[in-house]
């Protein structure tokens, strides 16, 4: 009898031990409740969301915990608590973070934290920033942070790159949700066939970052961070612009989300159909921006088994029509010059997170995959040879493990460790006999591992290794490359910390999107191929940083320093090689070392919500050890098309809700950019002057119903109109020799309809 008691008696106390306590609350920001916010347990990812009335509740064990509260837009929260035997109430009330703070990064260390943990230096732009400066595709949306500059290099197609700390696009590694599928063909055209409301943040990390994102990383990481589906919504927007007061630009978007009550799943929608007209900006009847015509859709969903297991599919197709030259509603056939392109993209990828039960370890398997085909024409003088197809396809697949260590020497340490294989096939082929047939195809193994330990409270180190097996169809031999990366986080005091890190990183003798793009230099079809001999590039980057961070109340301050070194041994240059079988050729061989140093700073001042400024500027030098010849008639060390100098600024003003003022500016300092023979007699070297571009918008926002609101909208960009103004004209033309800001003044109106703003 006694035994049977006592056995009853244990059970009873170990189902009470075990049995889980309700917390429960709400969140409200100026006595307003906040839905869809963050609520849960550190280091356990254990909680919930806020629903539409801004309550939340979920059920834990007794013990002591430090609970998370935090929301995009808004200072996070950390609260200790101790749990009992009784439910709790706990309410919480959310202050407004302007200048973003306490934004959450996954591109530091390739997992999520807090912005001001992370051991790398991460800028970031959100989509509020986006809206503020009415970008409608990636590209415009790219100049607000320091050391990044975008830029267009062909007034026949509008290529376009993006360049970090003055390197060009080849050097930079542009992820979509951390995936590399960003192909050879979207390093062309890829910038302007994503629209911006589909980014809900654009995470950049300048610096070599080979060690943990893999190869292409040198100048740095630019991470698209798409748009989850967190609440239910619906938004179509529409805006017309006039370039220089004559050609339209018309641009509509739509957003459509859909979340289930239980928040275990949901599906977010957008899509954007743009139209833009050719302009000729020097009466010669020749394009200085392409016609344009994209339509773009795709889709982001999740589906939460529970707590521990999620899995997210996202899909994205686009279409895309394009010419540049005279004559733009003819046949290229009867053309003087042409180049029309069109582009269909399809890609998609899976991925699928799961958690143990103590929520210490993390396991992620993902698959991606994007198709790029693109029929096309370059040609002058009827040539009936010009047209081409050009296909890329890339497939993504690996699998990362995360493990944190609570207890590691007295600190806390994350391991991070993972395999990816990255396939890429690259072919093109053109009705002109003289243009060899590319067929490339590339297969990268990369096996990483990387340790994030906090040593003390106010020191963290981070370190990782990468090695990479790369093999080409077009190489004898394969390569294989490890890349080391260390970084050091030291905050000096809580409003100043210093950071460091060394990394190297590498890109393989292959052909990038510069290689497939046949350029029409005055009325000349001329290719590039490569040298026989060419070998990989290796780079050492060095950089450091100090930041300065104040927050009281409303009030914010954010001052920035940063330096950077970064050599290139054997970088890959193209000299011109002539006249090689009736077609001219320029030829990538590897240069002596490439040097490019200085400083990056930043300004970010909000005294409170109200307002906002941010100023940015780099100032840097970018050369090679030894002269070379990037067109026959010159010879330099510099590396053309980068300033010197350059910045950019940003300004806000939001009076009430319903009132939105925004200023910006982009300034390119003078730059050396090649000019070739043709329109003018001899080619030569130009020295650019500077340009400073000012933009104004302001919109108004109306209340339709209680869900529903309508905002109309409105500005000009690049008011004082500083615009190249000389440009080669007819058909003799360098329609490479372009440079400063993409468009002229031009103006514009805007209608935003739906709700969640």
């Amino acid at each position: 009898m006694n035994l049977k008691v006592c056995v009853i008696t244990c059970l009873f106390f170990f189902a009470g031990f075990s049995q889980s306590v309700e917390i429960k609350g709400i969140v409200t920001q100026k006595n307003n409740p906040i839905p869809f916010v963050n609520v849960y347990v550190k280091s356990q990812n254990k909680g919930t969301m806020t629903d539409e009335n801004g309550q939340y509740s979920f059920n834990i064990q007794s013990g002591t915990y430090t609970l998370i509260v935090q929301s995009i837009g808004y200072k996070t929260i950390e609260r200790k608590v101790t749990v009992t035997d009784e439910s709790l109430t706990i309410n919480f009330n959310l202050e407004e973070d302007p200048l973003g703070l306490d934004q959450v990064v996954v591109s530091a260390t390739r997992t999520a934290l807090n912005r001001r943990e992370a051991p790398v230096l991460v800028t970031v732009t959100n989509a509020e920033s986006l809206q503020k400066v009415q970008a409608t595709t990636l590209f415009e949306g790219l100049n607000f942070q320091p050391g990044l500059r975008t830029e267009v290099n062909c007034q026949n197609c509008g290529f376009s790159q993006i360049r970090i700390n003055g390197l060009d696009g080849a050097y930079s590694q542009i992820l979509v949700n951390s995936r590399p599928v960003f192909g050879s063909l979207n390093g062309i055209y890829g910038l302007e066939q994503i629209p911006t409301n589909m980014i809900e943040q654009i995470e950049v990390t300048r610096g070599g970052g080979s060690a943990i994102f893999g190869s292409n990383a040198i100048a740095g990481t630019i991470n698209i961070i798409t748009k989850d589906p967190i609440e239910n919504l619906f938004q179509v927007a529409s805006k017309i612009g006039l370039i220089d007061g004559e050609r339209t630009d018309a641009v509509t978007t739509f957003n459509s989300t859909f979340v289930s009550d239980d928040l275990d799943k949901g599906i977010t929608f957008f899509g954007m159909y743009r139209n833009r007209e050719g302009y000729d900006a020097n009466d010669d009847s020749f394009t200085e921006i392409t016609k344009l015509r994209n339509l773009n859709f795709g889709f982001k969903s999740f589906y939460n088994f529970d707590f521990r297991r999620k899995l997210t599919l996202d899909f994205n197709t686009s279409h895309e029509y394009r010419r540049g030259g005279d004559l733009l509603d003819k046949s290229p056939l009867v053309t003087n010059i042409a180049e029309e392109i069109t582009s269909t993209i399809v890609g998609g990828g899976l991925t699928f997170d799961y958690f143990s039960e103590n929520y210490l370890q993390k396991f992620s398997t993902y698959g991606n995959m994007q198709h790029t085909h693109s029929d096309n024409y370059y040609g002058t003088n009827q040539d009936p040879n010009g047209f081409g197809v050009t296909k890329d396809f890339v497939t993504v697949a690996g699998v990362q493990h995360t493990a944190k260590f609570t207890d590691f020497f007295n600190g806390a340490m994350d391991l991070t460790s993972g395999v990816e294989h990255r396939f890429n096939r690259i072919t093109e082929r053109r009705e002109n006999p003289l243009v060899i047939p590319i067929t490339q195809n590339t297969n990268t193994l990369g096996i990483y591992t990387q340790l994030d330990w906090k040593v003390l409270e106010n020191l963290k180190l981070l370190t990782g290794v990468r090695g990479e097996l790369f093999t080409s169809n077009l190489t004898d031999e394969s390569l294989f490359i490890v890349n080391p990366r260390v970084s050091v986080l030291y905050n000096i005091t809580k409003t100043i910390s210093f950071r460091t890190g060394y990394s190297q990183g590498f890109r393989a003798p292959q052909f990038y999107s510069e290689d497939v793009h046949s350029e029409i230099i005055t009325g000349e079809v001329r290719r590039v191929r490569l040298s026989d001999d060419l070998k990989e590039e290796l780079s050492h980057s060095f950089i450091g940083s100090l930041e300065y961070s104040h927050q009281h109340e409303d009030h914010q301050l954010v001052l920035t320093l940063e330096g950077f070194y970064t050599t290139i041994n054997n970088p890959f240059v193209y000299e011109a090689r002539g006249e090689v079988g009736g077609l001219e050729i320029k030829e990538k061989i590897n240069g002596d070392n490439a040097i490019v140093n200085g400083f990056n700073v930043e300004a970010r001042y909000s005294p409170n919500p109200k307002f906002l400024i941010q100023l940015g500027g780099t100032f840097q030098n970018s050369y090679f050890e030894k002269s070379y010849a990037p067109e026959q008639g010159i010879v330099t060390n510099k590396i053309t098309r980068t300033p010197n100098v350059y910045g950019n600024m940003l300004c806000n003003y939001s009076p009430n809700e319903r009132w939105d003022f925004n200023v910006s500016g982009i300034y390119t300092g003078r730059m050396f950019v090649p000019h070739v023979a043709g329109f003018i007699p001899e080619t030569v070297l130009e020295e650019t002057p500077d340009l400073l571009e000012i933009g104004f918008n302001a919109s108004k926002t109306f209340a339709i119903s209680d869900n529903y609101n309508l905002e109309i909208n409105g500005g000009v960009k690049n008011i004082f109109n500083a615009y190249q103004d000389d440009f080669d004209k007819t058909i003799d033309r360098d329609p490479n020799y372009i440079y400063g800001p993409a468009q002229p003044r031009t103006i514009f109106v805007g209608l935003r309809f739906g709700s969640g703003f």
